[in-house]
């Protein structure tokens, strides 16, 4: 890996400002800020500007879109014999959600758009089933059209899962605003980020009131975990300039060895299990750094749309498909959280990039990520949903968020079309 240039990233807490850093930093060494750090007026703050985004009567914040997205589905009514269909290509997290309600998840096949195949959705609905959670991947919007006739001609409740397309728009109208419910995200990778968060929207007065009265019953924010994800700031604040020096990545492991930072996925996640530390409410001051972000998310699409098109006009290496660059997609109503190439030498193209500073993101390189997930345990069968197999294991995308400047892109481009196997 060069030493002369910094490492571009892909993930790696992309939102990073000094700002978030500087406001985590105070929670940890300012004792006058500590009794602030689980509870505090910043979310409910959050909840009044997603109102005002959204247009919507109702919005709760929760400590995790995970956790946002189990009560929706109680909300909804989800409980044992439901069948609640979703895509696969998605994450674990989704399909504890809804194995946590004593529901059962019903894997659906997706388009080459990464989304939920309208063609494969309708033989799969039986009696039993109760909610399609739609997904909206890389911040591309599903084609809700077909999708909702759908629902409606079964009557089936949808929840708009908008982990990765806040502030997307189909046909001009917010992605979360289509369903039933919307699903937010605010984890490390995301739109926005304060490190670990999520909320539920909605305009049904009856099922806001539900959800009001799930999050009134929700615990306290774990005071170790809150910390753990407020170190998430300064410490990758610190490192990522200069991981390349080595003496990043050092600051990184050792984070990680002596348990500062939190995980994305916990290891009972993976294998379908809970974790005593959630759900709970979002804690204050993860909401405050999620406040100023939230300010942000049109000016940070808005961006996110640039760095995309430039990836669209210039790569041009033949060994490697664009997916976005098929008739009828409208980037500039993507969120674009990151943009996906396909390479059926994935591994080779990622391990390229890498020995020249550029570490390309693998969502998603397993039909139920991420890879290393008790496949037995989410209830997928191999062979189920071949067209989701296939370009999981072809999946390689690039960076989009704040810190990838033009000149970054084009050097990632460079890298990408000078590849050879």
């Amino acid at each position: 890996m060069p030493i002369f240039h910094k490492t571009i990233f892909t993930g790696f807490a992309p939102n990073l400002t000094g700002r978030d850093a500087l406001t985590a930093l105070a929670y940890l060494f300012l004792p006058w800020r500590w009794g602030k750090i689980l509870s505090g007026r910043y979310p409910e703050l959050a909840e009044e500007k997603l109102r005002r985004y959204f247009q919507v009567k109702h919005a709760y914040a929760f400590d995790s879109g995970r956790s946002a997205l189990y009560y929706g589905l109680k909300a909804l009514g989800a409980g044992a014999g439901d069948e609640i269909l979703v895509q696969a290509y998605t994450c674990v997290v989704v399909i504890n959600a809804i194995k946590w309600t004593g529901a059962k998840p019903v894997f659906i096949d997706i388009s080459r758009d990464f989304n939920l195949d309208p063609a494969a959705l309708e033989n799969k609905i039986t009696a039993k089933t109760k909610i399609i959670i739609i997904q909206h991947t890389f911040g591309r919007p599903a084609r809700l059209d077909e999708i909702l006739a759908i629902a409606r001609k079964h009557h089936l409740k949808i929840i708009e899962d908008c982990a990765h397309s806040l502030g997307a728009r189909y046909r001009g109208k917010l992605t979360g605003s289509f369903g039933d419910l919307g699903m937010l995200s605010f984890g490390s990778d995301k739109i926005i980020s304060s490190a670990r968060g999520g909320a539920l929207i909605t305009n049904n007065d009856e099922l806001g009131q539900k959800i009001k009265n799930f999050c009134a019953g929700l615990a306290r924010p774990n005071l170790p975990k809150t910390i753990q994800h407020l170190w998430h700031f300064p410490i990758f604040y610190t490192a990522k300039p200069i991981y390349h020096l080595f003496i990043g990545k050092f600051i990184l492991i050792l984070a990680k060895k002596f348990n500062i930072l939190n995980r994305v996925i916990y290891r009972p996640e993976k294998m379908g299990k809970p974790v005593k530390f959630y759900p709970a409410r979002l804690a204050n001051a993860l909401a405050h750094i999620l406040n100023f972000q939230l300010d942000e998310i049109d000016a940070l699409n808005a961006h996110r749309q640039k760095i995309s098109k430039i990836y669209q006009e210039k790569i041009n290496q033949p060994l490697i498909k664009l997916p976005w660059r098929e008739p009828g997609i409208i980037l500039a109503e993507n969120a674009c959280l990151r943009y996906p190439l396909l390479s059926r030498q994935a591994d080779k193209l990622t391990a390229y990039a890498k020995k020249r500073g550029i570490i390309l993101g693998d969502w998603y390189n397993s039909v139920i990520a991420p890879k290393d997930v008790s496949l037995k345990e989410t209830g997928y069968r191999a062979g189920e949903c071949p067209t989701a197999e296939s370009l999981a294991a072809q999946s390689v995308n690039l960076p989009t968020d704040r810190r990838i400047t033009e000149k970054q892109a084009l050097r990632i481009i460079d890298v990408i079309n000078s590849f050879i196997t």
